[in-house]
């Protein structure tokens, strides 16, 4: 009777404790796809890791429904892709090791080059200034397009031709460290 007593007390134990277990697993999530769950954080982990106009897209009145909505439809999706067993095809781990190749390439662009450069308001300014007649006058009318109308482009114009020519010479200091070797194949062949 004793033994039972034990027994009885220890699946009591383990029941209570997988509830409990349970119950805060439930309590974390806002939405859930067979054993995975979506929690808050998952949820603010991908707005955060989107670009700002599809950030947009969520921000509205019902932009959390959807997101959410689409964050369960991409887990359904997963699912279903690795019980076909396409996570094991080669075409799939070919695209996932160029997938890797590129990524790193982009943080070390950014890295080295896009976080380097900057535009300041004066070269913006003096741009201007210096290509008003030629670039921001109107042929036809003689009239002026304002700084003020064309600033914020003009900068983003600015910046992507000081990281082109930093991308350059950055190229160049690399071809002397890896010192690539190109064969010319003719295609006829």
């Amino acid at each position: 009777m004793k033994n039972l007593l034990v027994i009885v007390f220890a699946l009591f134990f383990v029941v209570s404790c997988a509830k409990k277990e349970d119950k805060k697993a439930d309590e974390g999530y806002l939405a859930k796809v067979g054993n995975v769950v979506i929690t808050k954080q998952d949820v603010d982990n991908e707005l955060a890791s989107m670009p700002e106009n599809r950030r947009q897209f969520y921000m509205g009145k019902d932009g959390m429904g959807q997101l959410i909505e689409d964050m369960v439809k991409e887990e359904i999706f997963h699912q279903e892709a690795i019980k076909k067993g396409i996570d094991k095809k080669q075409e799939y781990l070919k695209k996932i090791e160029y997938l890797k190749k590129m990524s790193l390439i982009e943080m070390l662009l950014e890295t080295e080059l896009a976080k380097k450069v900057e535009v300041t308001d004066k070269e913006v300014i003096d741009y201007y200034n210096k290509h008003k007649a030629a670039e921001f006058t109107d042929k036809a009318t003689g009239k002026v397009i304002e700084l003020q109308y064309i600033k914020d482009e003009l900068k983003k114009q600015l910046v992507m031709e000081k990281q082109r020519k930093v991308f350059e010479k950055y190229l160049a200091d690399l071809r002397k460290t890896y010192k690539p070797e190109i064969k010319v194949v003719d295609r006829k062949q």
